[in-house]
């Protein structure tokens, strides 16, 4: 069974999501711990802002344990009990699988066509590849989901004029000051979203941008690719001090600052926007009560996409064809995979039959006829062997496929055992 247990920006609020946010060391150390689990072989943990996601690949006959036990495991994480149990989505095989071409494909993202989603994957790929808890199964799985996802973009245009929670979050600011170009600007962040927001801003004509960074250097290299300063983290305060629109997208466990800590470094503007791009918030919310700050988090965002989605809702569909599609031929490639072993009995038993019957026939029949027999039984074996095969794989998929597969392997199974 292919499993997948999560909860989204649709799901659950940011102070929900925040709780169940895993970097990439302990996204490392959660999988390996789960896949400790006899009853879990593969796993791939995917965490982003608008969600958390855990995709793996467990025995069938467990697959309601095994949900159970990736949840046990996200409680102890989040320090959390049974009550948030309602923001979690849970799917199983072909559902599971149409869920994630569908979060590459940016159908489930907050902003229809962003592509930063891609490389996030990509990323949660090659972490639990390197952490050795992904095998052939989810491997296969990833690699079409990328292969889904790219088909998607080109045939649908999907991407075509679209803006990330980044090009949002500066909408949001020209939307409050209408002219940016003199603005002081404060970015706090130089990872992939600060990138992209300190992109947006410079094609808006803004001249005064200042970033920090806790690695100075990647906030050297950012500011001076657009002609901005660089500012140490641990002088942040003074950034703030100066800054009309802050806009912060770090990794972090708690706050970078409060109300009472921020209040004294305030310089009197009479409007300061703050934005909060980081999932944990980088920003506390009680910072809202001060009455010259506008605070804004990434929910507050989704007002600023909707226009844009109106415009894709009518790619929505063709993008549902495509992912259909991949849907279907990823399924048939794991059909076959599970069939191997139970055609391989198919095959074994019949032979054995046949060639037990001829060795009882020998005593009674000339070297001739015997090889006439042969002849024909053979015929007649891979005629039956062959029928049996491809009913076996034209079962409709109504949910039962699998126990179908389970009662003729075990039927064969104790064929050859009374042999």
């Amino acid at each position: 069974m292919i499993g997948i247990i999560g909860l989204s920006h649709k799901s659950a609020p940011v102070h929900i999501r925040e709780k169940f946010a895993i970097d990439h060391d302990e996204s490392c150390k959660l999988a390996r711990l789960i896949c400790q689990n006899q009853y879990i072989q593969e796993l791939v943990i995917l965490s982003t802002c608008n969600r958390t996601e855990i995709y793996f690949k467990a025995d069938e006959c467990c697959s309601s344990g095994a949900f159970s036990i990736i949840i046990g495991y996200l409680h102890k994480h989040a320090a959390v009990g049974d009550e948030i149990n309602k923001h979690f989505y849970r799917f199983a095989n072909d559902q599971a699988v149409d869920h994630l071409f569908r979060v590459i494909s940016s159908l489930e993202s907050m902003v229809l066509g962003e592509y930063q989603i891609v490389s996030q994957i990509k990323e949660a790929y090659s972490r639990a590849d390197a952490n050795g808890t992904v095998g052939k199964v989810l491997t296969r799985l990833f690699n079409k989901a990328l292969e889904t996802g790219k088909q998607v973009r080109s045939n649908t245009q999907m991407s075509t004029g679209a803006f990330s929670v980044s090009y949002a979050a500066v909408e949001k600011c020209h939307q409050q000051f209408r002219n940016l170009t003199d603005k002081k600007i404060l970015l706090i962040g130089a990872g992939e979203t600060g990138e992209l927001v300190i992109k947006n801003l410079y094609k808006k004509g803004c001249k005064n941008i200042t970033v920090t960074n806790r690695t100075i250097t990647k906030a050297e290299e950012l500011a001076t690719r657009y002609n901005g300063k660089a500012l140490p983290f641990n002088q942040m305060m003074a950034g703030i001090h100066d800054a009309e629109i802050i806009v912060s997208s770090v990794a972090t466990k708690e706050p970078l600052f409060d109300a009472a800590t921020v209040k004294p470094h305030l310089n009197g503007h009479p409007l300061v926007m703050m934005i909060d791009l980081g999932v944990p918030r980088n920003i506390h919310p009680n910072v809202s009560d001060i009455p010259i700050i506008d605070l804004v988090n990434v929910d507050d965002l989704e007002e600023v996409v909707a226009g844009n989605q109106e415009k894709k809702q009518a790619l929505v569909s063709v993008a549902e064809e495509i992912i259909a599609e991949k849907v279907s031929e990823f399924s048939d490639w794991l059909n076959s995979r599970n069939l191997t072993p139970t055609i391989q009995q198919i095959i074994s038993s019949m032979n054995a039959v046949n060639s037990a019957e001829l060795e009882t026939c020998k005593k009674f029949h000339t070297e001739e006829e015997i090889q006439q027999m042969e002849k024909y039984g053979k015929h007649i074996t891979d005629k039956l062997i062959n029928s049996m095969i491809k009913n076996l794989k034209s079962i409709s998929d109504n949910g039962r496929k699998t126990e179908y597969i389970k009662v003729v392997s075990d039927l064969f199974s104790q064929f050859n055992n009374e042999q």
